[in-house]
């Protein structure tokens, strides 16, 4: 420690994002990862949409139109849950957990029967919040190690 309590920057030591850095605001990384789904979408869609047949193209527009619902649906709840702020979840939390993917295993199920959309082109687009969080994790380990492009 160095005067009035304050630690000595080694100048060594590779500092760490903070809790006030706009990188790892929380506002900042739900915009950024809303913003990513959206993109992961949109470019799969545009891709299978040149690359694929139109079954595909539009099990990819379906499931990631489904991947946004379930992300906002579990977004609500999530946020729900912590602002009661108790130890235990509340009453039938688990069940709405369940009832969310029950809803999308029945929407799938029937737009799949009509023919127009290819169930695997489906799963596919669910994953798009995956794709989404590995593209911001990529990010806010670039800002961690880099800032305006010199070493921190």
């Amino acid at each position: 420690m160095g005067k009035e309590g304050q630690p000595v920057d080694s100048g060594d030591a590779l500092p760490l994002v903070g809790p006030d850095d706009p990188v790892t605001d929380p506002v900042n990384v739900e915009r950024r990862v809303w913003r990513n789904i959206l993109v992961v979408i949109a470019l799969a869609v545009a891709l299978t949409a040149m690359f694929a047949d139109l079954r595909y193209a539009l099990g990819i527009g379906l499931g990631g139109a489904l991947s946004l619902f379930n992300y906002r649906w579990l977004h609500s709840s999530v946020r729900a849950i912590l602002e009661i702020g108790g130890e235990k979840a509340p009453p039938g939390t688990s069940m709405k957990f369940f009832f969310r993917w029950f809803v999308i295993g029945v929407v799938v199920y029937l737009l799949t029967r009509t023919g127009y959309f290819d169930a695997v082109a489906i799963l596919a687009g669910l994953f798009a919040p995956a794709a989404a969080i590995m593209m911001e994790a990529a990010y806010v380990t670039y800002k961690t190690l880099f800032h305006n492009g010199e070493r921190r």
